[in-house]
Parts: C-alpha cells; sequence; structure tokens
C-alpha cells in the first residue's frame, strides 16, 4: 500500500470522527433547547449539560479516532508485511525458474556437443 493510500485512510477515518461528533454536537444542543424551551431545565443547566455532553463526546470521539488509527496502522503493517513476503516469494519462484532454464540449456548444450 502506497503512503498517499495509507494517508488518504488516516484522514478519512479522522474526517468520520470529527463528522460524527459535530453530528452529536447539534442533537445534543437540540435536545438541551428542548428540554429548556419545555421548562425541564433552566437556561444555566441546560448550558452546563450541554457542555459536559459535548466534552464527553469529544472523549469518546478521541478515543474512537485513536483505536480506529491504531487498527488501521496495525493493518497497514500486516499488509505490508504480507506484501513484501510475496515479492520475496516471487523473486524466489522466478529464480527457481531461472535455474531451471539455464540447467536445461546447459543439458541441451551437453547433448548438442
Amino acid at each position: 500500500m502506497d503512503k498517499m493510500t495509507k494517508v488518504g485512510i488516516l484522514g478519512a477515518a479522522a474526517l468520520i470522527g470529527v463528522g460524527l461528533a459535530a453530528l452529536s454536537e447539534e442533537r445534543i444542543r437540540d435536545f438541551v433547547k428542548e428540554k429548556v424551551d419545555a421548562g425541564t431545565l433552566s437556561m444555566e443547566e441546560g448550558k452546563a449539560l450541554a457542555e459536559d455532553l459535548v466534552s464527553e463526546i469529544n472523549k469518546q470521539r478521541l478515543s474512537l479516532e485513536k483505536n480506529v488509527v491504531e487498527k488501521i496502522h496495525t493493518i497497514v503493517l500486516k499488509t505490508d508485511k504480507e506484501l513484501s513476503d510475496l515479492e520475496d516469494r516471487i523473486k524466489e519462484l522466478k529464480i527457481k525458474e531461472l535455474e531451471a532454464a539455464l540447467e536445461k540449456m546447459k543439458n541441451q548444450q551437453k547433448s548438442a556437443e
């Protein structure tokens, strides 16, 4: 996997996290506004509740982003290792094919003499 693809995947994961956090924050603020409008919460209580909930969501988002990035990093490392192993195996097979072809040519040359 090339470096640009890796960066693209990590960037997409970060954008997803930011998008989810923004969506959640908007929903929290709407919920709190409804409670304040209904008189269930005072303006100060609503503001404090919204700040607490947004703070908690941001902590959870950061934790989720960290976990996603770690998982992606692990997968990328594993994929890089597997690709490297495949490249090594292909090289080994090519060497064996070339050695067999060389041996065949030597045998043909000996037969011709």
